[in-house]
């Protein structure tokens, strides 16, 4: 092979592994209490999940779980807030609008009757 094709390859390499390094992950994820939403946490564009999580879920506080993990999209989580009601519904979208439009929907299609967005997140 010849110098000027390593060299060629070096680069070609060089650019790659550089660009691929310069794109985040962008993950993320929603967290809400038990009580349908009094609590949330939310996180995005974390490198990975474990680390959206890990926010979202100290962010909310005792007695959270994640609802929704997204990545490089927006997302939301709709919860019926009448009492007793254990209806939700959860979206994702390329706009927090969408996701949001989208959550509700599905709480009602459900059959929720006061569907609330409880937490969204966004990476635009």
């Amino acid at each position: 092979m010849s110098r000027a094709v390593r060299v060629v390859r070096t680069l070609s390499l060089g650019l790659a592994l550089a660009l691929g390094a310069g794109q985040a992950s962008a993950a993320g994820a929603l967290a809400i209490d038990s009580n349908q939403g009094d609590q949330y946490g939310f996180a995005y564009s974390y490198a990975d999940f474990g680390q959206a999580q890990a926010r979202a879920l100290n962010e909310c506080g005792a007695g959270c779980q994640v609802v929704l993990q997204f990545a490089n999209e927006c997302a939301a989580y709709a919860a019926d807030q009448a009492s007793g009601s254990s209806i939700y519904g959860w979206a994702t979208a390329s706009s927090s609008g969408a996701a949001q439009g989208g959550a509700i929907s599905q709480c009602q299609a459900q059959g929720g009757s006061s569907c609330t967005v409880r937490v969204w997140g966004c990476e635009d």
